[in-house]
């Protein structure tokens, strides 16, 4: 079976999407100052206000915890206007961060001009992956500027427990996926032969929070490549693993993250 071909789709959708994360937040290469900075300026306002406090992350977990009640309840109750209203709203503010960063006042016509396009051919696997793209790094960036590194870190690992019983224990985040199968795009599409892999935003999201957030506490970006780095390893043995069993659901993001950490902790020792 040849899975080469999906998995370097997945590799160049994950990379593109931390590459661009990184960018906007460390800033450089056209980017006159990076999100963190503009955070730190007074610019842009954070998400908590307590960045170097653990109870932000906890903070930010029960955000994410009320937003999946709310579309568990309007998708149980089938109020899908409502849904679409609500997720474009929410790629409207991730791609409006994104292509503000990179392209000043203009950039909000961009993302405008994305969501248009996606709202119109929005059963096109391609089109909406290239949507996603643009939306994580904007939303990620935003989150990782506003927590230090110990609360990005705790809130990575309780997400990723979280992750781990929403699939097996709870299965509301499976029950979650179907539900809005095709009636909205929350994960990123990746063909394998006659079957979808689906990796969803907050797998892709997760990292650029933790990698924005280790530039936030004054380490190096190199620090950041090297967590990013590590995070694609756990990801490629995740879709090793995953394409060689049929019928099966696993959490994205505990790979990733541990990945990343030990990537972290691996460029701490070269670059100390």
């Amino acid at each position: 079976m040849n899975y080469l071909k999906p998995l370097l789709l997945t590799i160049l959708i994950y990379l593109i999407v931390q590459g661009l994360g990184l960018w906007i937040s460390h800033g450089g290469f056209g980017v006159k100052e990076g999100v963190v900075e503009k955070v730190e300026r007074g610019e842009i306002q954070p998400v908590v206000q307590n960045p170097e406090r653990v109870e932000s992350s906890i903070q930010i977990f029960l955000y994410i915890i009320i937003v999946t009640i709310m579309l568990l309840f309007l998708l149980r109750y089938k109020f899908e206007l409502i849904i679409k209203i609500f997720v474009g709203m929410a790629f409207l503010l991730g791609l409006s961060f994104t292509f503000w960063n990179l392209l000043g006042d203009i950039g909000i016509l961009v993302a405008v001009l994305l969501l248009v396009i996606g709202i119109w051919q929005r059963k096109n696997l391609l089109v909406m992956n290239i949507i996603l793209i643009f939306t994580v790094p904007g939303i990620g960036s935003w989150l990782g500027a506003s927590l230090s590194l110990i609360p990005a870190l705790v809130l990575l690992i309780i997400l990723s427990i979280y992750d781990i019983i929403s699939v097996f224990g709870t299965k509301h985040m499976v029950k979650l996926a179907d539900g809005v199968k095709g009636k909205m795009p929350l994960m990123f599409t990746i063909p394998v032969e006659k079957r979808i892999l689906g990796l969803g935003t907050g797998d892709l999201a997760l990292p650029v929070v933790f990698s924005t957030s280790i530039i936030k506490s004054n380490y190096s970006l190199m620090n950041s490549v090297f967590a990013v780095i590590g995070g694609l390893i756990g990801l490629i043995f995740l879709f090793i693993y995953i394409t060689k069993r049929r019928d099966i659901t696993l959490p994205a993001l505990p790979p990733i993250a541990a990945g990343m950490i030990l990537g972290f902790c691996v460029s701490i020792f070269i670059y100390i």
